[in-house]
């Protein structure tokens, strides 16, 4: 397996860094991740740190050590974490490992996390395209 198919998305938005988890973490894969978010986070200077695990299933002992950790080293370097998406099991398998998230706030949702980050957002209606556009037109 190359290392780029071992990466996990490092998304860049409004001076944030948002990681999705999903599926299956291996131990290498999150290796990779704590190096590719931790220079991120020194080359942007990022205001915070999203850890969305809503895709995650199941999480085992050493990926939330992983994640603590992450956090713990976020924070060192003046970026906050929070861990958003977590569901019931995910949440009861933390609390059972005695997971240690001092260092990192967590929040219900992706815009949950974004706001306790300071991220607003102005939503606007948007106008559907005109029927009659000239791209419209060339379907027919």
């Amino acid at each position: 397996m190359s290392s780029y198919e071992n990466r996990i998305p490092v998304i860049q938005l409004w001076q944030r860094i948002v990681v999705p988890l999903q599926g299956d973490v291996t131990d290498e894969t999150a290796a990779v991740l704590v190096d590719d978010v931790l220079r991120t986070i020194r080359d942007t200077s990022a205001a915070g740190l999203v850890i969305d695990v809503t895709g995650m299933w199941t999480m085992d002992s050493h990926l939330c050590h992983v994640i603590a950790n992450l956090a713990a080293a976020a924070r060192l370097m003046g970026t906050p974490t929070v861990i958003c998406g977590m569901s019931a099991p995910i949440a009861m398998t933390l609390q059972t490992m005695g997971a240690d998230f001092r260092l990192a706030q967590t929040a219900l949702t992706l815009e949950d996390a974004l706001v306790r980050l300071g991220v607003t957002a102005q939503v606007t209606e948007i106008e559907p395209d005109d029927p009659t556009s000239d791209e419209d037109r060339d379907l027919g």
